[in-house]
């Protein structure tokens, strides 16, 4: 079939860990190792690929420049997903969304957070009702409880090692995160190949799953 849609993806991990189900789902992967190319239009053997940020995947995707998105769900909640459909967890890029702090130790009374996920982490607190001073980072949060900015930090957390090298623990788990399979509802509703894209994706997915319950159901008990 000839591919007439786009899907936009978002660089750095999920973009890496995407490779093996877009190969997967039978589509060569357009993305070379040392280039610098963001933008892969349709062909006939492939879906067209767009490489942006991760905070601007659902806004791509609900103006319909991209019939597709994947991002991870961190993303989704702190951005927000209105005009765009959840389809599919890819069950690529774990990670989590955590609260740590130089000591493992709730907070007592208010506190200051630092943070690149300040909706999140309102939300999280006030649930608590737990009065907080959030401070809005775009980076380099390990740094805060450090140099006096903020004792906590809210970040995304994948296997712990760059908070152990700033001397940070996990105080609290918030949320966890994969990347997910954003659609623009307009694109699902119209277009053919949309159904299509997603089908090859899903059976990729759970091609993945398969191989991995296979894998541990040969292995040895322990």
């Amino acid at each position: 079939m000839a591919y007439t849609l786009t899907m936009a993806v978002a660089k750095g991990r999920v973009l890496d860990e995407l490779q093996e189900l877009w190969i997967k789902a039978g589509w060569p992967w357009p993305v070379a190792s040392n280039g610098r190319a963001l933008w892969f239009p349709p062909s006939l053997h492939a879906p067209g690929l767009i490489i942006a940020r991760g905070q601007d995947i659902p806004m791509l995707v609900q103006r319909g420049i991209a019939a597709f998105g994947v991002v991870g769900r961190d993303i989704l909640e702190e951005k927000g997903a209105s005009g765009v459909l959840e389809v599919l967890d890819l069950g690529i890029a774990h990670c989590h969304l955590a609260l740590a702090a130089r000591m493992a130790r709730w907070p007592d009374g208010p506190v200051r957070v630092a943070t690149k996920y300040p909706r999140i982490a309102q939300r999280f607190f006030a649930e608590r009702q737990h009065p907080i001073e959030l401070v809005a980072l775009s980076g380099s949060l390990e740094l805060a409880p450090h140099i006096g900015l903020a004792p906590y930090i809210v970040d995304i957390v994948q296997t712990g090692r760059t908070l152990r090298q700033h001397d940070l623990v996990e105080v609290t788990r918030i949320m966890d995160s994969s990347a997910w399979l954003i659609a623009n509802p307009a694109f699902w509703r119209t277009h053919a190949d949309a159904r299509a894209v997603y089908q090859q994706l899903l059976s990729a997915v759970m091609s993945g799953e398969m191989t991995e319950r296979d894998d541990s159901l040969s292995s040895p008990v322990r």
